[in-house]
Order: structure tokens, then C-alpha cells, then sequence
């Protein structure tokens, strides 16, 4: 059998505590508590190690309990990226564990599940639905194999509530049927979130009324927690206090003081510097915690400039993303990162941070300095100072600033009370870990919770709607995600940087009409990653984009251009102070300015009065980063293209040091023909145009319609798309025969590994004959024409690289015609699932949510029996999903779905095996 010490160690390095082999015991037998309540320091992150080795426990003893997804949610960017660093060594330990090891085990135990068990098959699918370390949808791919998916309350919420932010509306109930059935939800650090907890807790019961196949479950983590309606919360018993390791951390030495102060903010912040800079000869780690990020540059520049800029590091929310993660990673901040082994540094050394740096993150300081902050933020910033507890005194000053720099001043005063009733010892209060369990029911001082909103059947209903584009009373799922605050929030607004800025008023001026058009393909085909773009407060943000606005019309005489990009709708393009002067369109948009305005300091931090220097560092255009020492699928370039009348065409990449090579120059000095221009660019970089057959997008034209100035995009070169990104897209084609034989077996594997087959026999083989029958509509000789096949006795089903041409069969949809012909089909007329056969079979595409369009008809009967079939396919949406449920009718849909594509992989894989042969073996 599967031994848990000798696996968590092999996986983390360290032996189990007491209490991480507890919460096995209750893992193996299914038994889920709903809250994990333990101080910080104590690993709670390695519930995602217990939960892997308690499956394949359950594996290898026949019998599977626990979900297997883990879905992993919390909400900070940089303890999301740890989380996904964690999955990713787990993998990485699995995929070389020697033979016969704990870890081999593991991996033989949990690669059993997948559709393709043994070497052919990754034992465990990680994806981060976050920001450039984007989906890699390998938890779609095969809904039977082991997954972890990692992302933010947002990413993460909106998908269960059918409205995925940036999903495919096709794409939606896949996702939503994924995450929301099979599938343990981790809500780690969930005080920070309690909206999003109320709202998982809804989604549970509704799951129990509608009794769910296969439930979705929940557990939440925080060393704040404030819920008291949890019934069944797993914390340390005396026996795990009374562990050495455990007794070390929770009576880790944190001598905490008050300094009261008389004074203005400027006399707060000297204050804090002081205090910070006592500590300047003693070769330790000071970290300073202040709720203003204004507040935290002035202290950090402070600092520098009375030690070494080398010596001090700022993390706030505002600071843009590309130096926030080159910050986690510099040999500075590593030096925080709790570590029994780590050497004190040869100077002291400083970590500035605001709330971005309390939650989660794994810092550990030898002392701490900061303001004094509500009950549950002071909690967790003591977390971050001596956390192993190993040989240190840790000293904690807490300034208290002027009351009018408080929002809630009467919760401060309740958090200074309650931080003043821990025991004394001399001039200092003991705030370890156990002393600070104490004050978890004062609640009075903690945060105040956003309002929250009731989620009901008839909110469910229109969001599970996805082919209903706009639906009245349907709204955002955000106030579900966040809930509602008592005061009027002050909404986000971001800012990035693009040297395609510059070029674009031409193309605004001159492209026949189209370059907002055009402005929004870009931004669609090539988007502002997080590491783009900093936000803050609309108000502050706006300030600082006024002075820059103001500064550069007063130097040049001229409105600095700029493009708004808003949450929905399209794009804006003109002068900054227009842009700013549309409130309604600010609210959590992102402004992009040409380098050329400035704005950005050193630290990666706005600043209207920053001025733009070329060789500065940080750059500003960082769109393209990645492209050095980068993933092969991170990689994408822009390449402006330029030329005269007559002559050929010249080429620089943007924001970026590639330069491009004499010869290359030569050659697009050589030809007029654009798309010749293009393919020598796109050979040379070894990267795909991402944008199909208009990855050119012409910025500007001379008078005979002919373009002067075009913007190429490439990225990451494929060789076949995805049956996810394209459910046409094939590296060959294929006869429609094999591929419905072929899809039916994958549906078989996946129905067999979900364990439906043996718990539910006839919703199983549901689903493998909606499989058999899912494409039967494509053998319309219309279809056929429109993929280019003039064989209608050899009907395809994938037409290869050929395009669709749609004037063949207008809107004409294949799934319902295969819809049509299976509602005559005598044995899915009589069998026991009819309806559930037929709605697979309607829905593999995302439709038939709850109907299609007129026009989508089979093209062999009449308008009459088409409107018949639309009718009752709404009404047969409607009997199953309330059988079902929401979550449960879009899983069994998910299931026909990756059938489906997995089918359709097959094909790239013996596509790979033919042109390998063909070689003689090379690959």
C-alpha cells in the first residue's frame, strides 16, 4: 500500500506533521471537512499534496471518494504563481520518480485513470487560469485524469457561474461542468474572499437539492477565519500542539510594541523609517508593512537612499506586473523565504510592501515594522516575521498613525484593544501564533465584508443561457464574486505601454472606417498581459494620468495619444484628456499610451511626471518579454512593416532588442508584395502569423488602396489547432465514419475511468451513442461542398487544412442535422435516456442552450419541421436541467465534448506518426 510519510516526504522534502496525516485519514474516506482553520505558518498549502496521495490511495484500493480535480483558488497574484510552482514540482517529482519508489506508486496509481493509462499519459493535468501563465486547457483535455487548476476568485467564479471572463460563450457550459462537478474547490486565505465563500456554499446546497452526480465539494483555508457556522472545521488538537515542530511555530518569539505618536503623516512616516533603520548594522531582514502604496514608494526611496538601493524592494498592488514578478525572483526577495538553512545577509536588508505582500506570499523577516492596520491584516503581517520559530527574537513596531488616515478609525481603535490584551512581558505584548488564536472571535476589528447577494434558480437559469447573447435581467457575475460595498467601491483602471500607439492615429485617419476595427483585432490577437500593465484606484490613476497629460501638451504642444480599452465594447482612440474626461467607460478599462508619454518610475510604479528615456530600465513596451529564454508557446513578436511608394518594404521588431538581420533586410528591401514580406519574416522568427489568413493588419494604405504600413503578429508556432480553439481544425481529413467510430471509442474510455458506467449504466451509454451519431449531419452534400469534398460517397468529417466556405450551405448547422436523424432512429426513440441522447447530440458545440437559430435547420426537411425540432429542443434543455442540474446536465455534456476532441487529436497524433515514417523515423 501507498504510504503517506514516505510520499509527502519524497514530494516535499519534509516529513508530515501530525496534523497533515490526520486530514489523510479523513481524505481517504471521503470525509471532506467544509473548513481547514490552522495559524499561518503550518503549510496549508500541502492539502494539495494530502489530497494527491489520498487518491491514488483510493485507486489502488478500487475505490474513489474524493473529487480528481483540485481546483485551487485564492486571491493574489503572486500566491496563485506559487501555488502553480508547487503543482508543477509535484509533477515534475512524479514524471522522474525512480522505479518502485513512493512517488512511482503515485504515478502508476493515478495515471490508471486517465483515458490513455501508463507512460503514453502525464499522471496529473496543471493549468493557471491567470494572466500570461495562461490555460493550457490540459485540465479539458481528459475530464477522467487527475488535474490541479489554479487561478484568482474571478477566473475561477465567473466559469461556475456559466460566464467565463474571456471564454467562448460555445466554450462556457464546458468549463462550467468541468469545475463545478468532480471537483474539490480549495479556497485558500478565504477571509479575504468571504462573498466568493458565501457564494460556493450556495452552490453546494443547490447541488445537494438537485442531487448532483458527482457533488462539488469545498474546503476552505484561512489563519483568520471568522466563520462560525462551519460544522465541521478541521484544527490542531493538543497532541498536534504538542508536536516539536508544530510547539515551534506557534511559540515562535514575536515581541510586539505600540509606538503611539502625536503628529502628521509625514511625522508617521519618519517615524517608521526610524524605526526601520535601527536595525541598519545588525545584518537582518526588516520587512514594513504600510496600507498606502504612495505611502510604501516614499518609504522604500527613503530607505534606499540611507542604505543602498540594492538593500531595499517595494511590493504594492500598483507596481506593474513584469517588475512585481522580477521582484519575486530576485535574489533580495528570495532571502525572505522562510528557510531553517538560509545565512543572515551580508547587510540588512528591506522589503516595503502593502496589503500585496500580507496574504499567502512566503516571506519570512526577522523583524517587522508597520502601521497599525485592522485585526485580521495585523494577524496575518505577524505571520510573515520568524514563521519556523528556529533560534530567533522577532520585534514587531506598530506606529500608529493620525486618525484621519483611517477609513475605519473605530476598527483600528477595536484592533489596538485587542492587540493590547495579550500578555505583557516588559515593555512588549506576546504575539506568537498562540496568543494571536486568542483574539480570532473579536471580529469587531477585523475588515469590514462586502454585502453579499442571494444567488437563486432564476439568476442560474439565465446565466446556464450561453447562446442567449443579451438576455434582460442577466447581469455580471461580480457582485456574486465580490459582493457589494457599503460605500461606493472606487473601480480599478489600468495602464500599459505599446509602441504600436504611436502608429496608430494614421491608421484611425485613414483606413477607410475600419481602424477602430482594426485596433480591436489587435488588442484581441495580441492582448495586454498582466506584466503589461500596473492599476490602482480610478481616482488615483486618473490623478497621475492628468499631470502626465498636462506635462506633455505643455512640453510638446501637442495631446498625447492614447487608446482605451473598456470592458465591453469597442475600443476608443484620441487624446489622453478625452479619453479620461469618459468616466462611464474607466471603470476597470486599461489606457495604453505610447512610450513616448512617460509616467513610469524606476520601481515600475505611475508617476505623471516621469518623463521617457530610451535605454531607461525597466523598458516600457514589454508586451513581447518573453520571447527571450522563453517557453516555446510563450513566444510572439510584432513587426512593424513600413515601405514607400514603389519601392520595397523595411521592418523593425517592436519593443524588443531583436534586431533584424542585414540579409533579411535585404530581401524585404526587394519585394513590393506584402504577403512575400511577411512569409520571409515569419520563416525567419520560426513563428506562426496568429491571426490566420489577416495577421496583417494594414495601418495605412496609399491613394490606390495599396498598404504602406503594415503591423504583422506572430506567435507561437503550431502545427494543428486545438479542437477546442477550432472544432474544424485537423492536421488531414478524415472519413466521417472513422471519426464517429473513433469518437464513441474515447466516449467508452471516458465514461468507464468517470466511473459512470458501473454507477450508472444507461446515462453512460447515453453518451457513448450520442458519440456514434454526434456528426451524422455533416454527410449533407451541402456540408461536403463547403469543406471542399466532391466525393459525396466518401463523406469527411475534417476536411484538413481546407477552409469552410459558408455560401455552400449558409448557416446551416451539422449538429442538427444529426439531431434530425437521430430523433427517427427507432432504438434512441426507445431508449431509456432519449432525451439525454438527443441533447449531446444538440449541444457538442455549445448550442441547443436552450435552442438554435431558424436558419440552422437541416437543410433536408422543411422550415415547419425545423421550427418543430428548435421547440422542442428548448424543452428538452429544459426536463434535463432540471433533472440534473445546472452543473450536472453541463458536465454530462463536457464528458460528449472531450470525446469528441479527443477524437479529434488522434488525428494530429497519427498525422505526426505518418510524416515520421515518411522521414525514416526523424522527428
Amino acid at each position: 500500500m501507498i504510504s503517506f510519510a514516505a510520499s509527502f516526504s519524497q514530494l516535499t522534502g519534509y516529513s508530515p506533521m501530525r496534523w497533515q496525516q490526520r486530514l489523510f485519514d479523513r481524505f481517504i474516506n471521503g470525509a471532506i471537512p467544509q473548513m481547514l482553520d490552522l495559524p499561518t505558518g503550518l503549510g496549508k498549502t500541502s492539502v494539495i499534496v494530502v489530497w494527491l496521495v489520498a487518491l491514488a490511495r483510493q485507486v489502488e484500493r478500487g475505490e474513489i471518494r474524493l473529487p480528481r480535480r483540485l481546483v485551487y483558488v485564492v486571491d493574489r497574484r503572486t500566491v496563485v504563481d506559487q501555488a502553480s510552482d508547487i503543482a508543477e514540482r509535484l509533477r515534475s517529482i512524479l514524471r522522474g520518480a525512480p522505479a518502485h519508489s513512493p512517488a512511482a506508486q503515485i504515478k502508476d496509481q493515478l495515471s490508471k485513470l486517465s483515458i490513455e493509462p501508463g507512460d503514453k499519459a502525464s499522471p496529473l493535468a496543471i493549468s493557471t487560469l491567470r494572466g500570461e501563465r495562461a490555460d493550457n486547457r490540459e485540465w479539458q483535455a481528459d475530464p477522467a485524469r487527475p488535474a490541479i487548476i489554479i487561478g484568482t476568485v474571478d477566473m475561477i467564479g465567473s466559469r461556475l457561474l456559466f460566464s467565463g471572463y474571456g471564454v467562448a460563450r460555445r466554450m462556457r457550459p464546458f468549463h462550467a461542468g468541468l469545475l463545478g462537478q468532480d471537483t474539490l474547490l480549495i479556497h485558500d486565505e478565504a477571509h479575504l474572499s468571504e462573498p466568493f465563500g458565501k457564494l460556493l456554499q450556495c452552490i453546494v446546497k443547490t447541488q445537494e437539492d438537485q442531487g448532483a452526480l458527482y457533488p462539488f465539494r469545498v474546503l476552505e483555508l484561512s489563519a483568520t477565519q471568522r466563520r462560525q457556522d462551519a460544522s465541521d472545521t478541521f484544527a490542531l488538537t493538543n497532541d498536534d500542539k504538542a508536536e516539536e515542530v508544530v510547539r515551534q511555530r506557534l511559540f515562535a518569539v514575536k515581541r510586539l510594541r505600540i509606538e503611539g505618536l502625536d503628529g502628521s503623516k509625514n511625522d508617521a512616516i519618519t517615524r517608521t523609517i526610524d524605526l526601520a533603520l535601527r536595525y541598519q548594522e545588525k545584518h537582518v531582514r526588516v520587512l514594513v508593512y504600510v496600507r498606502r502604496p504612495d505611502d510604501a514608494r516614499t518609504i522604500a526611496e527613503r530607505l534606499a537612499k540611507a542604505t543602498s538601493n540594492s538593500r531595499v524592494a517595494l511590493l504594492t498592488g500598483t507596481i506593474r506586473g513584469r517588475e512585481r514578478d522580477q521582484l519575486v525572483e530576485a535574489p533580495l526577495f528570495r532571502g525572505f523565504r522562510a528557510n531553517p538553512k538560509r545565512l543572515p545577509p551580508e547587510a540588512t536588508e528591506y522589503v516595503v510592501a502593502t496589503s500585496a505582500g500580507e496574504v499567502g506570499i512566503d516571506l519570512d523577516a526577522d523583524h517587522l515594522v508597520c502601521d497599525l492596520s485592522m485585526l485580521d491584516s495585523m494577524i496575518q503581517r505577524l505571520g510573515r516575521v520568524n514563521r519556523l520559530g528556529i533560534g530567533r527574537d522577532a520585534e514587531v513596531s506598530v506606529v500608529e498613525w493620525p486618525t484621519n488616515m483611517y477609513d475605519c478609525p473605530k476598527r483600528i481603535a477595536d484592533t489596538k484593544t485587542a492587540l493590547s490584551s495579550l500578555p505583557k512581558c516588559g515593555d512588549w505584548y506576546d504575539a506568537c501564533p498562540e496568543r494571536l488564536r486568542t483574539l480570532a472571535n473579536q471580529t469587531q476589528a477585523f475588515s469590514v465584508v462586502p454585502r453579499t447577494v442571494e444567488l437563486t434558480d432564476i439568476l442560474l437559469d439565465n446565466w446556464a443561457l450561453t447562446r442567449v447573447k443579451d438576455l434582460p435581467g442577466r447581469p455580471l457575475p461580480d457582485r456574486w464574486l465580490r459582493g457589494i460595498e457599503a460605500d461606493e467601491p472606487d473601480p480599478d483602471l489600468y495602464v500599459a505601454w505599446r509602441e504600436e500607439v504611436s502608429e496608430l492615429s494614421s491608421c484611425v485617419a485613414s483606413n477607410r472606417g475600419n481602424g477602430l476595427r482594426v485596433i480591436k483585432q489587435l488588442y484581441d490577437k495580441h492582448p495586454i498581459l498582466a506584466r503589461e500593465r500596473l492599476r490602482g484606484p480610478r481616482s488615483n490613476i486618473k490623478k497621475e494620468l492628468d499631470r502626465l497629460s498636462e506635462r506633455k501638451e505643455s512640453e510638446s504642444k501637442e495631446p498625447v495619444q492614447a487608446i482605451l480599452l473598456p470592458v465591453s465594447g469597442d475600443p476608443m482612440f484620441g487624446g489622453l484628456a478625452e479619453i479620461l474626461n469618459r468616466a462611464e467607460l474607466l471603470a476597470n478599462a486599461t489606457v495604453v499610451l505610447p512610450p513616448s508619454a512617460g509616467g513610469l518610475d524606476a520601481r515600475g510604479m505611475l508617476a505623471g511626471q516621469a518623463r521617457y528615456e530610451p535605454m531607461r530600465t525597466p523598458p516600457y513596451d514589454t508586451a513581447d518579454d518573453l520571447n527571450v529564454n522563453a517557453e516555446e508557446e510563450n513566444r510572439r513578436l510584432r513587426i512593424l512593416l513600413t515601405r514607400t511608394e514603389g519601392e520595397g518594404w523595411n521592418a523593425r521588431v517592436l519593443g524588443n532588442a531583436i534586431d533584424i538581420p542585414a540579409k533579411l533586410r535585404d530581401q524585404l528591401a526587394d519585394n513590393v508584395n506584402i504577403a512575400i514580406a511577411a512569409r520571409k519574416i515569419r520563416d525567419h522568427f520560426g513563428l506562426a502569423e496568429n491571426l490566420a489568413e489577416k495577421a496583417l493588419l494594414v495601418l495605412e494604405r496609399d491613394e490606390e488602396g495599396d498598404p504602406l504600413k503594415v503591423l504583422q503578429l506572430l506567435g507561437a508556432s503550431r502545427a494543428v489547432a486545438t479542437a477546442q480553439d477550432d472544432p474544424a481544425a485537423s492536421p488531414r481529413s478524415q472519413d466521417l465514419h472513422e471519426h464517429l467510430n473513433w469518437t464513441a471509442e474515447e466516449a467508452e474510455k471516458i465514461v468507464v475511468r468517470v466511473g459512470l458506467k458501473a454507477k450508472w449504466p444507461a446515462i453512460a451509454e447515453a453518451i457513448v451513442i450520442a458519440a456514434r451519431w454526434h456528426d451524422r449531419g455533416k454527410a449533407r452534400p451541402e456540408w461536403q461542398r463547403a469543406i471542399g469534398n466532391r466525393d459525396m460517397a466518401r463523406p469527411l468529417a475534417k476536411s484538413g487544412k481546407r477552409g469552410f466556405d459558408v455560401t455552400s450551405c449558409g448557416k446551416y448547422r451539422h449538429e442538427f442535422g444529426s439531431l434530425r436523424e437521430a430523433t427517427e432512429d427507432g432504438a434512441i426513440w426507445n431508449h431509456p435516456e432519449r432525451d439525454l441522447i438527443l441533447h449531446l447530440i444538440a449541444a457538442h458545440h455549445g448550442w441547443a442552450r436552450p435552442h438554435f437559430e431558424l436558419d440552422h435547420g437541416d437543410l433536408a426537411v422543411t422550415d415547419e419541421q425545423n421550427a418543430e425540432i428548435i421547440a422542442e429542443t428548448m424543452r428538452r434543455y429544459s426536463r434535463l436541467q432540471r433533472r440534473f442540474g445546472h452543473w450536472g446536465l453541463a458536465w454530462l455534456e463536457s464528458l460528449m465534448r472531450a470525446a469528441d476532441y479527443s477524437a479529434t487529436e488522434r488525428l494530429s497524433e497519427n498525422g505526426t506518426q505518418a510524416v515520421k515514417e515518411l522521414r525514416g523515423g526523424a522527428a
